[in-house]
């Protein structure tokens, strides 16, 4: 296979992780909005093996993009911006509409994570809420390792007065 056809291939496929990538983060973030956690632990299994499929591609990719490079006497990790300028037609114009795709991806990926995020700490904070307003003073939670550790609840003044 050509090494600009082999490119273009694997943009495709980077294309298509990357779709799925977003859909995966819209529902996360339709869970995490109707407070639907029971279920975020099967989407983050998702999100987590499409990110690998991801990882396994880019490495193609890379491979890709380097024998393109050489073909055209071009540094091996040049951008694919900088390969563009020097492929011809009809290669340039498709690899530029993958760029510009893969661009517009990387974006949308970075606000929905971004509102994910915010839609978490919330979350977490209404968890706080409602554990110390049972009395709880910690409640053991899993940390990013996996190890048991208490989640402490700060202090919390009731007017009981209402």
């Amino acid at each position: 296979m050509e090494p600009a056809e082999d490119l273009s291939h694997q943009l495709w496929t980077m294309r298509e992780l990357l779709e799925q990538l977003v859909y995966k983060l819209e529902v996360q973030g339709l869970l995490l909005a109707a407070s639907r956690a029971r279920w975020i632990p099967y989407v983050t299994a998702e999100l987590e093996a499409i990110i690998e499929a991801i990882g396994e591609i880019e490495t193609s990719r890379a491979a890709a993009s380097a024998r393109l490079a050489r073909q055209h006497h071009q540094p091996q990790h040049a951008s694919l911006a900088e390969l563009i300028e020097h492929v011809e037609a009809p290669w340039a114009d498709l690899l530029q509409q993958h760029r510009l795709h893969l661009l517009s991806l990387q974006s949308e990926i970075e606000e929905i994570s971004r509102a994910n995020h915010e839609m978490a700490k919330r979350s977490l904070m209404r968890s706080r809420e409602i554990i110390a307003s049972l009395g709880e003073q910690s409640v053991d939670v899993y940390d990013p390792r996996g190890v048991t550790t208490p989640l402490a609840v700060g202090s919390l003044r009731l007017d009981r007065t209402v």
